[in-house]
Order: C-alpha cells, then structure tokens, then sequence
C-alpha cells in the first residue's frame, strides 16, 4: 500500500508497485482492491465501460482506501490528458506512444508551466480545489506514463526514455506482441526477449518501467527483470477467475462427495 504522503513518483523509485486494471466502476471493487493488497489501481478509459465522468469518484474511492488512483487515457489528446490529471489521479498513462516527438507532446501536456502547456484552473480536484498553490509540487507528485506498445516505439526507445517529464515507460505486451507479428501471445519467446531487451535499457538508461501481466508468474518474472510497476491482470477477469475456482471447487466436492458415497456402507 502507499505510504501516506508518498508520491507516486517516488513510490516508484523506491519499490515494486503492484497494480491492476480496473473495468468494473464500482467503489466496492477499489475497497476490495485494497483490501486484497493491491498497490494501486489503473482505470481504465481506453477499454470497458468507465467514463471520465465517474473518474473523480473512483479516484477518491481508491486513494481514500490508500492505494494509488492511476487512469489510462482513451488516447494522447492534451485535453484528454489535463481532463484526466483535473480528477485528482496520482498518474497518467497514455496509450500508444512511438516516438520522442509524442512523448513530448504528454509531457507537454501533462505538465504545468514553465515545464510544459497544461492549462490551469486552480479549482478542480487535482490542484486539491485551489488549496495548491505550488505548481511545480503538483507536477512533481504526478506520474506521467507512456505506453510502449509497437515495433516502432521499440526502436525509438531510447530517444522517448530521455525526454523530460517522462517518469516511466509502460510496456504493452498485447499490442507489442501483434507489432512483433505474434498476435495475441504476449508470452511468446521472440515477445519476451524483446522485453527483456526494453527492460535492459531502460535499467542502462536509469528509467522505470512498467508493463502489463496476465498471470502472476509473469508479474514475478517482469519485477525479476527490473520493472518498478506491474499491472496484474484486471478485476474483471481476476473476479471471473475467483468465480470460476468457487464452482470448479464446488463440482469437485460433489464429485468427490459421490465418490465417497458409492463405497460407504
């Protein structure tokens, strides 16, 4: 969990942040979330059925149960990405960044002047509604993430790693792995060299890096290689999977319990 008054930024450097996507907008899956010793939340406004509209609410609902509040954006518009920050959220990770040029252009707008363009309105939850009056604190405490998910993002890695205001690159291995020519297999070898590769650079480079992870066991591995962030699946499919374990359980007792009862006496 966050400890209070810890950045994300900072949690970052100092720890394995552990995250999950969240599709299911309801304040009791963020209590459930924390409750399960998750690290932080990703909601999710590029899939699924979340809004922007209930993104304050939700962000409010995982921050007050002490985990990070992240949100991934629909796409790399600056006032998607200022709308998102407004909501109060303690980082923002924007979706399908392949070049140093639109890595720029989020941290442009992503951040206050003088480090970038983001307009102000001093009233609205990310600048705690006007109690802020430090704009260079707001940008500090704020984790600005971009999505390697190509091909071409992979081969302009190392310029998009050295540009300003980026805290983390955020490794996408579904689209990654369609890029590579291997749709839909993210664990795919030719798939998990090229991340290790990333992860290898980014260490060189000093800069965090997070990824996406569809089990566990590739969580472990990906923190293994040096990733400061993993995000665990989601909770709608962790939900189903709990549900799934429950009957599958539920029919072996029965299974066995009828087992038990053609040989008794």
């Amino acid at each position: 969990m966050r400890n209070e008054g810890q950045s994300l930024p900072a949690g970052l450097r100092e720890g394995v942040v552990l995250a999950t996507f969240m599709l299911v907008p309801r304040i009791e899956v963020a209590e459930m979330l924390a409750l399960a010793g998750f690290d932080a939340a990703i909601v999710d406004l590029e899939h699924g059925p979340i809004t922007r509209a209930v993104l304050p609410e939700l962000a409010a609902a995982l921050q007050g149960a002490g985990l990070y509040a992240m949100a991934r954006t629909a796409d790399d518009d600056p006032a998607e990405i200022a709308a998102v920050l407004d909501a109060g959220v303690d980082g923002v990770i924007v979706p399908h960044v392949s070049s140093a040029v639109e890595a720029e252009a989020v941290s442009q707008a992503a951040k206050y002047p003088p480090d970038g363009v983001r307009s102000l309105n001093p009233y609205v939850r990310g600048t705690r509604y006007g109690a802020d009056g430090d704009l260079q604190a707001v940008n500090r405490r704020t984790a600005i993430f971009v999505m390697l998910e190509s091909s071409h993002g992979l081969r302009q890695l190392d310029e998009i790693s050295a540009v300003p205001g980026v805290d983390a690159i955020f490794i996408g291995p579904v689209d990654l792995s369609a890029s590579l020519g291997f749709p839909g297999q993210p664990e795919h070898p030719v798939v998990i060299s090229a991340v290790r590769e990333i992860f290898d650079r980014l260490s060189a480079a000093g800069v965090c890096g997070a990824i996406y992870s569809p089990t566990p066991e590739a969580a472990a591995r990906w923190v293994s290689c040096g990733a400061s962030l993993v995000a665990l699946s989601a909770d709608s499919r962790l939900l189903l999977d709990g549900l799934q374990a429950a009957v599958d359980a539920f029919h072996l007792m029965l299974v066995s319990s009828h087992a038990v009862g053609e040989v008794s006496p």
